[in-house]
């Protein structure tokens, strides 16, 4: 195996070596990544046209190097002997000694960012690579699969995973979930505390004004207003000659103090303790609640930064054990309408960040790093998405919420089985039909099947499986005996898996099962070229025995419009569908 990349900083040094993986034709090789790394670092890169290695500057274009699912050797030699090294999650330690370590990485099935920091005890510096996809076009397809399912619902795709990281920008939603809020405070929380700190040295204070009963002659603030009322009373003070009255024994008198329980610190009050409370919350998580989420790389996820919540939260608690706030009260986090807010240097800028931090993230920028689900994961989210489009240009939806959603409090995910099943109709016939996403079959003789996404036809006893495989097969034989890219045969044969297994028990004959329930199963792949599928074996194969593949892509939708189109004229033929027209509306 090649050396990718070698690294040369101050007081050590860093090789990795790794296999170029054999990619797709429709996959770009061409200079479209970059290594960035701080000032006193040098880098030399593998050049594939010689095979040797070349220096580069940080951002130079370069080839990529780095993929999902592939296993990467990374050596550390300590000419320091303070060096440490970090790496992602997903890193394992193979060999450590005084001068050299040896490491072993696989990114998995993430895409996007991922950084290298080597540090001293007098220095530290950072390399950032990029991992791309191998199944599908990373610059094009795959942000377009991203930004199609945030589309949907902003915070859809992102996850608390921290192998690989994508960009985001902060958005005004303002409701995040914890792995945005995250990543937001992980990156402003130097400013937080600063802000925080400066307000609790120097609170802002109001004017309260009370009135208490003092002798009348000892009474100084006292407004024409309280005098007059108290000579129109029966008093039983001393009588002034001249005018014929008593004076009171005592009068109000009215009095300003300075008082630190003004509205705005209420709210920097509750700003504090909310902040506090998600810090607490993620320190003490170790798991995101996705069912879907690769648990492992999660609970490696929460370990890898409870120490630095850990830090933030004693920080946090310096703030709250301010002898000021002693003297506020607790109140919601309702903003009040002050000009203290607008104008006050200090205030302005806390109430502006915190509304950063509770704002959440969207995929429109790149500044702050936040972790996105699995490349896998976010194929069958768009599968679905699309499928839910593909139906709606033919079907009206019944219900207005399109897709169901189980939020945690770290992130966002569909949910799964009759939760998700959507119902169409078709008017003016009134025809039923509904979507399933990750429908289980758990009630079978044998085993469980869960195919993703299931059509199944008003007599709900008929179905038709379009399950999402994030995986292509390309190699010479395969491509020589099926006649181009295409599923994997693996794929295929799970399809006619789902079609013998898949029976749903009879309506009249206790421990009877009802055959034949599926009318076909069809894999659905990362693929662009469609016309060049269409004399492949396994696109022939679907109209002989309705098992096979499609291409889908967010620039590959068009077989699979005919497909959903043709199943609807033979499951329907009243609602005459032709099934040779691609829908004009193909988006979600």
């Amino acid at each position: 195996m090649p050396t990718l990349l070698l690294a040369d900083g101050p007081g050590w040094k860093i090789e990795v070596i790794g296999k170029l993986p054999d990619l797709p034709p429709f996959i770009p090789t061409a200079p479209q990544t970059s290594v960035v790394f701080d000032a006193g670092v040098s880098v030399e890169v593998f050049a594939r046209a010689t095979g040797d290695m070349r220096p580069i500057a940080s951002g130079a274009p370069m080839e990529p190097l780095f993929f999902e699912a592939v296993g990467y050797d990374i050596h550390f030699e300590l000419l320091d002997p303070s060096a440490k090294l970090e790496l992602p999650l997903g890193s394992e330690a193979r060999r450590k000694r005084p001068d050299t370590e040896h490491h072993t990485l696989n990114f998995g099935n993430n895409v996007g960012f991922a950084n290298i920091t080597a540090s001293t005890d007098t220095d530290r510096k950072k390399l950032r690579i990029e991992v791309f996809s191998r199944k599908a076009d990373y610059r094009t397809d795959y942000v377009a699969m991203r930004d199609e399912v945030s589309g949907m619902l902003r915070n859809l795709a992102m996850a608390a995973n921290a192998r690989t990281y994508g960009l985001a920008a902060p958005a005004k939603d303002h409701n995040p979930t914890l792995v945005e809020w995250l990543a937001l405070i992980d990156s402003h929380f130097g400013d937080f505390f600063k802000l925080a700190n400066a307000i609790a040295r120097n609170p802002h204070s109001g004017l309260v004004k009370k009135s208490t009963l003092v002798p009348t002659e000892r009474a100084r603030r006292v407004t024409r207003q309280t005098i007059g009322r108290a000579l129109r009373r029966e008093n039983g003070g001393a009588v002034i000659p001249s005018l014929g009255v008593a004076l009171p024994r005592k009068i109000s008198e009215s009095v300003s103090s300075a008082s630190l329980d003004t509205p705005e610190n209420r709210y920097y009050k509750a700003l504090v303790k909310e902040t506090y409370r998600n810090i607490r919350t993620l320190s003490k998580a170790d798991a995101s609640g996705d069912e879907d989420a690769n648990r492992s790389a999660e609970t490696k996820f929460f370990e890898s930064i409870r120490p630095r919540l850990k830090a933030m939260e004693r920080k946090v608690e310096s703030i709250l054990r301010s002898p000021f706030l002693g003297q506020v009260a607790d109140a919601s986090l309702a903003r009040p309408d002050s000009m203290v807010l607008h104008k006050h240097p200090q205030y302005s800028r806390f109430d502006k960040l915190c509304r950063l931090l509770n704002g959440g993230l969207s995929f429109a920028g790149d500044i702050v790093p936040i972790g996105v689900k699995e490349t896998s994961l976010l194929y069958e989210y768009w599968c679905f998405l699309k499928i839910v489009g593909l139906l709606r240009a033919r079907f009206d939806l019944a219900e207005q919420t399109v897709v169901t959603f189980r939020r945690t409090k770290m992130t966002m995910a569909l949910k799964k089985g009759q939760e998700s099943a959507m119902r169409f109709v078709h008017n003016p016939s009134g025809t039923d039909m509904f979507l399933v996403y990750n429908r289980l079959f758990k009630k079978l003789p044998t085993i469980g099947q869960a195919p993703d996404n299931v059509i199944q036809f008003a007599s709900a006893s008929r179905f038709y499986i379009f399950d999402a495989k994030y995986r292509i097969q390309f190699d010479k034989d395969y491509v020589s005996q099926y006649g181009g890219p295409g599923p994997t045969t693996e794929d295929v044969n799970t399809m006619h898996r789902y079609r013998d297994a898949i029976a749903i028990p009879h309506p009249m004959k206790s421990g009877a099962w009802e055959k034949g329930s599926v009318i076909g199963a069809v894999a659905l792949f990362p693929y662009p070229d469609e016309n060049a599928y269409r004399t492949h074996r396994f696109y022939t194969s679907i109209d002989q025995v309705e098992i096979g593949g499609l291409p889908f892509l967010p620039g590959a939708t068009t077989l699979m419009a005919e497909k959903i189109g043709a199943i609807l004229a033979k499951q329907y033929p009243e609602l005459m569908v032709d099934p040779t027209v691609p829908d004009a509306r193909q988006s979600t």
